[in-house]
């Protein structure tokens, strides 16, 4: 178990051990849900960076691209 502490603002920090067991990296970003007065939180990846450098064929159309990151993005 972890815990944080909410600050002014509502700001709070998620725990190192949380970020890195669900691989949580800059410019990711938290979903908040609430379900039955439980709080839920999901990590949407951040799809520009599991898109950089994976493309680097020179006749990929930028249609096929951003066909990708719209499906990335959901």
């Amino acid at each position: 178990m972890a815990v944080s502490r909410v600050y002014r603002g509502g700001r709070t920090q998620i725990p190192a051990q949380i970020r890195r067991a669900l691989g949580i990296e800059e410019g990711d970003e938290l979903v908040w849900e609430i379900q039955d007065e439980t709080l839920r939180v999901r990590v949407r990846r951040n799809p520009f960076k599991r898109l950089a450098g994976r493309y680097s064929d020179p006749k990929l159309i930028y249609d096929e691209v951003e066909e990708k990151a719209d499906e990335l993005i959901g």
